[in-house]
Parts: C-alpha cells; sequence; structure tokens
C-alpha cells in the first residue's frame, strides 16, 4: 500500500487538500448506532495535531472506535490499548455502513512494517515527519498525532 501524499496531514507550502466531510462521517455514525447493540458515546473532529476523526462507540459492552483519515476516505475500527495506541481490529459486520462510503484499511495493511516504496509519494515534508517520528508501521502513519 503506497501511501499519497498529504495522507500525514503534513503539508508544504504549495499543497492544498480539502478534508473528508465531517458533517458525512457523523451521520453515517448516528446511523450505525441506530443497531440495538451499538451505541454512539462521542465524535471527535481532526483537530491539530491529529490527523483523524474519531467515533467512539460501545458494542456489545465492548469499548469500539471506527478512525476516519482526515484527507483521504480511509478508515478502520480499533481498540485502546492501555499505552493509548490503536489496537487496529477487523470492521464488525455491524459497521459495514462504513464501507459503502468509505475504503476499509485492513489490519494486515495497518500493521505493516514501514518500508521506502511505502512511502515514495509522500511529500519532502511529510517524509522528514515520518524521519523524526519514527513510525514502525503503516497505520502510525495513516493514523496519526504528530505535533
Amino acid at each position: 500500500m503506497k501511501l499519497p501524499p498529504g495522507i500525514t496531514g503534513f503539508f508544504d507550502g504549495s499543497a492544498s487538500f480539502q478534508m473528508v466531510d465531517s458533517k458525512k462521517f457523523r451521520s453515517i455514525c448516528y446511523e450505525v448506532s441506530m443497531h440495538p447493540a451499538i451505541k454512539l458515546l462521542t465524535i471527535q473532529e481532526a483537530t491539530y495535531p491529529v490527523n483523524y476523526m474519531c467515533a467512539k462507540f460501545v458494542f456489545y459492552n465492548e469499548p469500539i472506535q471506527v478512525v476516519m483519515n482526515a484527507y483521504y476516505p480511509l478508515f478502520t475500527t480499533t481498540v485502546i490499548a492501555e499505552d493509548g495506541h490503536f489496537v487496529f481490529c477487523d470492521l464488525p459486520e455491524e459497521f459495514c455502513l462504513f464501507e459503502q462510503h468509505y475504503q476499509c484499511i485492513t489490519v494486515e495493511d495497518l500493521e505493516r512494517m514501514i518500508e521506502e516504496h511505502y512511502l515514495e509519494q509522500l511529500s519532502e515534508v511529510e517524509r522528514e515527519q515520518v524521519a523524526f517520528w519514527k513510525p514502525e508501521r503503516l497505520g502510525e502513519v495513516i493514523f496519526n498525532a504528530w505535533d
């Protein structure tokens, strides 16, 4: 999976990217929460330094999140580990409405170790951020809170 330019949320002065429509994301979150086993807790906008939107749910009494990259229509589901880092998980069937609007990134892709060829399309500014923050896996680049 080659990472497209701007996915990190860092841009040089000449680039401009439009953010994913947060109203649409919210609407889908509310619609998904109509399922009796799903309760929507909060929706967080992508605000600096975070490059993703996050919807927190309770699903069959277990916490789960949907995280959406703020600049590309790419999402995944996660649980939160004790250290605050994401633990990516497979998309439950009850959340499949998101797949009708956005591309779900698989756990397999998110857990891939970073190799240079994945970063070829990133801008120089983004490559500098990757070098500084030293993420190990693609998921840490796609969904980050680098400042």
